[in-house]
């Protein structure tokens, strides 16, 4: 806890006068709501950050913020330290044992003939664990159906989490919940940590996107996207666009694939539950 001083109680102070400026300030441009109990840990963020700017309050942070000529890096920097990423390879098994049980065998049977190729995406997808899990057993399931061609997205608002996407690399710590099987298939030993081979880095495509600002129409016609851990953040109302907007980028018979507390009304979106939070769309 950080020690209370004068200075930091004025802040305080002043800083709760500007707590829903900053609550509001975070859901119109990303979407994630703020409640009320989560004072005490923007506090803390915040006066971090106004400390690491060398600034002298968090409303002279939040006039950095009204200024156009500086606020778009530190927007970014501000849903950073405010918006907890967290994500591990194959979190969730049971989901994972559906996808490559059932999903798979499905999107081979329905899509040869079809285009012959199976898109796939992550939305919010952190650090790429969740992707590069699905990367994993796509190479196990469909490396040996020639008839194939999968496509694997992952998108989410911050572009340091990209750029650890990207790199590939991740700590012992980060690697535990990954099959010994595929550590060794997949991974390479790599300065106290494990790093993904590039054959299969490479077979994801990463890039920013907003959920509730970007254009969707570069993902129509997805086959599956996982969506896990992302609207749980949002309100009812942003909650509902999105849920319709993965839905209408979904091809029929496409899967959407959600957090396990995440629970929607599938028949308001066309879908059907299959249970573990994964939706089928209609085929017809």
């Amino acid at each position: 806890m950080l020690p209370v001083s004068t200075e930091m109680t004025e802040i305080s102070e002043l800083c709760r006068k500007d707590f829903n400026w900053f609550r509001r300030f975070i859901e119109t441009e990303t979407g994630i709501q703020i409640r009320e109990n989560k004072y005490v840990f923007m506090y803390n963020r915040l006066f971090k950050r106004v400390k690491e700017l060398g600034l002298k309050s968090i409303p002279e942070y939040r006039e950095l913020l009204e200024s156009r000529s500086k606020r778009s890096n530190e927007k970014e920097f501000l849903f950073e330290e405010i918006v907890i990423s967290e994500s591990s390879f194959f979190r969730y098994e049971a989901q994972f044992d559906c996808f490559r049980e059932k999903v798979l065998p499905d999107l081979v049977e329905n899509r040869v003939g079809m285009g012959n190729h199976v898109t796939i995406l992550s939305m919010g997808s952190s650090r790429g664990q969740e992707i590069y899990s699905v990367a994993m057993l796509v190479n196990e399931d469909l490396s040996l159906d020639q008839r194939l061609f999968v496509r694997l997205y992952a998108v989410d608002i911050s572009s340091r989490m990209l750029q650890e996407a990207v790199e590939a690399y991740y700590p012992d710590s980060d690697v535990k919940t990954v099959p010994p099987i595929y550590l060794d298939r997949y991974f390479i030993k790599e300065n106290g940590g494990y790093r993904i081979l590039p054959r299969i880095a490479g077979t994801v495509k990463f890039s920013k996107f907003n959920l509730i600002h970007e254009n969707w129409r570069q993902f129509k016609s997805a086959d599956v996207i996982f969506c896990r851990n992302t609207i749980i953040y949002f309100g009812d109302q942003i909650k509902r666009k999105i849920v319709k907007r993965m839905s209408s980028s979904l091809r029929r018979g496409g899967y959407l694939i959600l957090g396990h507390s995440e629970m929607i009304d599938a028949s308001e979106f066309g879908l059907e539950h299959l249970g573990n939070n994964i939706y089928r769309k209609g085929r017809s």
